[in-house]
């Protein structure tokens, strides 16, 4: 059987790239077989070279085998084989350069990380500008500032929990506010960012 299809395949050859041209364009599924055997063993041979990684070559190739048989009708060439080499060449380079692009943005975003270095200062310093400050508030106030704040608790459930009126609680954690605005005035506005 192998033996009868490459006899076939190289008989269709022989007939030229105009009646195969002309084959495919009319939907002939036996000619893009054909092609598909008789060329991607050598594509994929010839990306490589470009990319450097086989099954990456494969993929290349595969899709442009799937462009070739969508594409059919309105394929210009005269040579089956310059369209595929070429089509597989444009791949490549195509998929390099989005390796590049890609590179390129991870490399910027790298370099935005470095360059913006003094915000993580700046954000490091003012975490711990407000830790200090939370830490001086007076124990009972800090304890229900942190509930509220850090845990999340409503300032009924602070109420129930700590056995004091809801009423309490809630002027604790304004006291908390007040005291946190005055010693974080400069700080301000990353301040409310935090919280």
């Amino acid at each position: 059987m192998h033996i009868a299809l490459t006899k076939t395949i190289h008989t269709d050859f022989n007939l030229g790239d105009n009646l195969l041209l002309e084959r495919l364009k009319a939907d002939d599924r036996k000619v893009f077989t054909m092609l598909f055997e008789y060329y991607y063993t050598g594509l994929v041979i010839f990306a490589d070279r470009y990319m450097h990684d086989t099954e990456l070559a494969e993929d290349i190739v595969q899709s442009v085998f799937v462009r070739l048989w969508e594409n059919r009708h309105a394929i210009k060439s005269s040579s089956i084989r310059y369209y595929l080499a070429n089509s597989v060449k444009n791949n490549c380079i195509d998929v390099v350069r989005k390796k590049e692009t890609q590179g390129k943005y991870v490399q910027r975003q790298m370099n935005q990380t470095t360059d913006h270095g003094e915000d993580f200062w700046a954000e490091s310093e003012l975490k711990h500008m407000i830790e200090t400050a939370i830490s001086d508030l007076p124990p009972r106030c800090r304890e229900i500032f942190i509930l509220s704040r850090y845990e999340g608790l409503k300032s009924h459930e602070i109420a129930e929990k700590l056995q004091l009126s809801q009423r309490t609680v809630e002027n604790q954690i304004t006291k908390a506010l007040k005291i946190l605005r005055k010693e974080l005035k400069d700080y301000l506005f990353n301040f409310f960012l935090t919280f």
